[in-house]
């Protein structure tokens, strides 16, 4: 499945439950960036891409762009 930024972003605000999301944002700025939210996210991506993060890859990332540019890393492999 093709992943798009559009297509991320939307999940990243059903998951945080969130109204703006930018590529740049600190995931840590959101109130919502907590380990149920996390989970949430992880859900999704597996449900939505067919990727599997792991807990510990999210504790790497810092922004969005970081969890998207692992997702487009990962499905082009």
């Amino acid at each position: 499945m093709d992943i798009t930024v559009e297509k991320f972003v939307a999940i990243i605000k059903e998951a945080l439950e969130l109204e703006h999301v930018e590529l740049n944002d600190f995931l840590d700025s959101y109130d919502t960036w907590d380990s149920l939210g996390r989970l949430s996210l992880i859900a999704l991506i597996d449900e939505h891409f067919d990727i599997q993060i792991s807990d510990k890859e999210f504790n790497e990332f810092e922004t969005v762009s970081d969890v998207f540019n692992s997702l487009y890393n990962k499905n082009a492999q």
